[in-house]
């Protein structure tokens, strides 16, 4: 019997915990029913007990701070009790020039250090703004204060609260008659979305086109950039969704599901990108971030990136070391300290693949929304529907039951607490709060949930994806792809922080290309492509989307190269198991040799199909995995001899498509 995961602390715990069934292998075999929207959605009791928290909290405030204003005598005391109901109150009490030029500010730095809170998990600096204008206040104050401030200030926060609370309750009063007209067309939607999928091509049937094959050159040429080389990198902060780790794990992502696919049958310098970027992740540059968030957001020297929160690193990385593995078969992440995340000076924290998996579920398991932050006290749902994928493939991989233990709280947790009443799920929730960020949902958030949600919760990922088809994405009077009723966030490029809705093609082709809406993908590429961000060649010849972020570029390729259940099937099996027996072409030069297609259909040959990267002219290929002391032929006329390691070269002619057969002679 599986162990049972208790859901959550404010509610009463069944005595006969249920049996909790592994997750299914594949998806698409669930419950049309099961796409409703829950009437739980959005009702979660873990929130609601922080909300309320919170609320206790600041009315406790309230009252000493009124209680101490109206009835001390002191004014410093009086001023400082004040500004404890709202930051600054304390200084309109005052009522000096200086005071109010204080207040003012103060006023000014809420938004300010409420983003830095947001941005980076420094609950420090709202508190400082806080507390601090009420000891200036006390400070400042002289004989005599505003005694109408008081009252004026009493009167002005209750209107805030209440209103606050009347549009919450009106947001969701809405979301609930959104979620019932839903609900009556969902399943429909989404039958009518699967009998229309466009099956993925067959394993070994398929290689990439050159000009596709030019995309995965310049993801190369950035995986294989050195550590300290950062210009195919958007440097702009190491905080939000622009941090270069972001752009490095997708790196890996992205070639992974290129090994998996395409070429299982060639490591060389594609697993090498991948390694360099997974370890160029762990440098100082990158994790020293992870200092300045534990001092600012918790308040401790206690530096650890792996035991404590940071989903956005362990479900990244998570996801990317298991995408790698499982493409290529190598383990050495497996090994004890082989992950050397660097701090700060001197501060080094060694772990593992496993550790990541162990962390993962320790924190999902104890945690009360189950959700962990990734930012300290701010709970992203993307980076946590990614780290479960990270336990699915960890369990695949590493042989643990994480993922069947943790999926059933994971799923009601995703539901009730992160999933808004209308069913779209929330990006974020405060930890510390249980308050959201109003606004930051939209079409863009809604794909790349919908993408990641495939390969365990696909009845969840299918509903959000049918909402997207149903009511945002269109065709106009001119059968022109459009996307409708876009939110702020939509509006923008979450990997450079740049306007335009060019960014959101990207994301509509990339969840597309999962669901097998090839119409859809290739509309939404040929607009990324020719009206958004032109496609710029490099003097090697490597391909991009100019002005396009290096992270949306990420997602850009994964859409280029993606078909039906691509993701989530790289996430479940892995490539087939005959292609990972054939022979290995191990290594060529890069850019000179692109690979197109490496793949083994039975576990004997190698189908190669290859582009010369520069001029014509002839290349060595260098092979692994063959059949020790024998003769292979190649397929176009050529031989070569495998040593007794299995190891052999031969140097082939490359001019424009080149195909090979490597099989035994």
């Amino acid at each position: 019997m599986t162990e049972y995961v208790p859901q959550y602390r404010f509610e009463k715990e069944s005595k006969t915990a249920p049996v909790k069934v592994p997750h299914p292998q594949g998806w698409g075999n669930f419950d049309l029913s099961s796409v409703l929207i829950p009437p739980s959605a959005g009702l979660g009791t873990t929130k609601r007990y922080y909300q309320r928290r919170t609320m206790f909290q600041y009315a406790a405030l309230y009252v000493f701070g009124l209680w101490c204003f109206q009835n001390l005598a002191n004014p410093a005391y009086r001023a400082a009790a004040l500004g404890l109901l709202f930051p600054g109150a304390g200084l309109i009490a005052v009522g000096t020039i200086a005071s109010i030029l204080a207040f003012t500010v103060t006023i000014v730095s809420i938004p300010v250090t409420l983003f830095i809170w947001f941005a980076m998990g420094g609950v420090l600096f709202p508190l400082i703004v806080w507390f601090g204008s009420a000891g200036l206040a006390g400070f400042m104050a002289r004989d005599s204060l505003f005694d109408q401030a008081g009252p004026a200030w009493g009167i002005i926060c209750v209107g805030l609260v209440s209103w606050a609370m009347w549009k919450s309750a009106s947001i969701n009063a809405r979301g609930h008659s959104i979620q019932q007209i839903r609900n009556k067309w969902l399943p429909a939607k989404v039958k009518s979305m699967q009998d229309s999928a466009v099956p993925a091509p067959a394993p070994g049937s398929r290689e990439l086109d050159l000009k596709t094959l030019r995309f995965v050159q310049h993801m190369v040429e950035r995986g294989l950039a050195k550590h300290d080389d950062f210009s195919y990198h958007d440097v702009i902060d190491q905080f939000q969704t622009g941090a270069v780790r972001y752009q490095l794990y997708g790196v890996v992502d992205c070639l992974s599901l290129y090994m998996t696919h395409y070429a299982p049958g060639f490591h060389g310098y594609v697993a090498e990108a991948c390694r360099n970027s997974i370890e160029k992740s762990l440098t100082k540059r990158i994790m020293s971030y992870w200092k300045w968030e534990r001092l600012t957001g918790k308040f401790t020297t206690d530096y650890d990136p792996i035991n404590y929160d940071n989903i956005m690193v362990t479900g990244y990385l998570g996801v990317a070391i298991g995408l790698y593995s499982s493409a290529t078969g190598d383990r050495r992440y497996e090994k004890p300290g082989c992950l050397n995340f660097h701090i700060a000076d001197g501060v080094h924290f060694k772990r593992s693949f496993g550790d990541l998996a162990d962390a993962m579920y320790q924190n999902m398991a104890t945690n009360d929304y189950c959700l962990y932050p990734c930012e300290p006290n701010w709970t992203y749902s993307l980076c946590n529907l990614i780290g479960m994928a990270g336990l699915i493939i960890s369990s695949r991989l590493l042989g643990n039951d994480y993922a069947e233990k943790i999926k059933p709280r994971f799923e009601r947790a995703l539901e009730d607490e992160m999933t808004e009443p209308d069913g779209r799920i929330l990006p974020i929730r405060s930890e510390l709060t249980g308050l959201t960020i109003p606004g930051l949902s939209g079409t863009l958030s809604d794909c790349i949930n919908a993408m990641n949600l495939t390969s365990y919760l696909p009845h969840i990922g299918s509903r959000v994806w049918a909402i997207i088809r149903q009511e945002h994405i269109y065709y106009n009077e001119k059968n022109r792809l459009d996307v409708k009723d876009l939110r702020g966030a939509d509006k923008m490029d979450p990997g450079n922080y740049k306007g335009g809705v060019g960014a959101l093609r990207a994301f509509v082709a990339g969840c597309a290309a999962e669901f097998g809406d090839e119409q859809i993908r290739k509309d939404a590429l040929e607009q990324l492509d020719e009206e958004f961000f032109p496609v710029h060649p490099t003097p090697s010849g490597s391909l991009y989307n100019k002005g396009l972020s290096a992270t949306t570029q990420v997602v850009a390729l994964m859409a280029r190269m993606g078909r039906y259940q691509d993701l989530a099937n790289a996430t479940l099996h892995g490539p087939e198991p005959t292609a990972m027996q054939g022979p290995l072409l191990a290594a060529c030069k890069f850019p000179e040799v692109l690979v197109a297609k490496a793949y083994s259909l039975d576990g004997k040959a190698l189908d190669l199909v290859l582009y010369n990267g520069k001029a014509p002219g002839k290349q060595q290929l260098k092979f692994e995995r063959l059949t020790p002391n024998s003769k292979y032929s190649l397929g176009n006329g050529q031989t070569m001899s495998a040593d007794e390691n299995g190891h052999g070269r031969a140097d082939v002619d490359l001019n424009g498509r080149t195909q090979l057969n490597i099989a035994l002679a």
